[in-house]
């Protein structure tokens, strides 16, 4: 019964320390000034905390830049860009990209945008998106609008891929 006790004590105070070593990294992430990027929404500006890429076979890449809440992310879709990261200036599209009049090299299809008081997401209707390769990452601007408004923000930094 002792050992059950001490072991059980053990258990307790690892999970203690590795609940405040989490704790401590992610104030450490968070508070060291440097941002990798933010948007503006309905008049609020978001610090991108993470930011990936998914390639989900013809409709992808998507881009999504991750703010610090879980209901705060931009998606954005390039369909038939291939696997990887495309590069340039590319204007909404928003035609059915197996009909011909979406073209890869310059066109995005839309995406997303999240918030608390949006959850489901408000649906990108237009604008532009700039990307440019910087080393091992990537330079990006995106102008777009939503039926509920402007979304305008900047990203620099690597995108993980999942």
């Amino acid at each position: 019964m002792k050992n059950l006790k001490n072991n059980s004590t053990k258990m307790l105070m690892l999970i203690v320390l590795f609940v405040f070593a989490s704790c401590k990294k992610n104030r450490e992430n968070n508070e060291d000034g440097a941002k990798a990027g933010s948007y503006t929404y309905q008049g609020k500006t978001v610090n991108i905390t993470g930011a990936d890429y998914r390639d989900v076979g013809e409709d992808g890449p998507w881009i999504f830049f991750n703010g610090p809440s879980y209901s705060d992310a931009v998606q954005l879709r390039f369909p038939r860009a291939g696997a990887d990261i495309p590069t340039g200036d590319f204007v909404y599209n928003g035609a059915v990209y197996t009909n011909g009049g979406y073209k890869p090299l310059t066109n995005f299809n839309g995406g997303m945008v999240t918030t608390e008081a949006s959850i489901l997401g408000d649906a990108i209707k237009g604008g532009s998106v700039k990307i440019k390769k910087e080393g091992d990452g990537f330079a990006i601007s995106f102008d777009v609008t939503t039926a509920n408004g402007p979304l305008k923000g900047s990203f620099t930094g690597t995108l993980a891929k999942k």
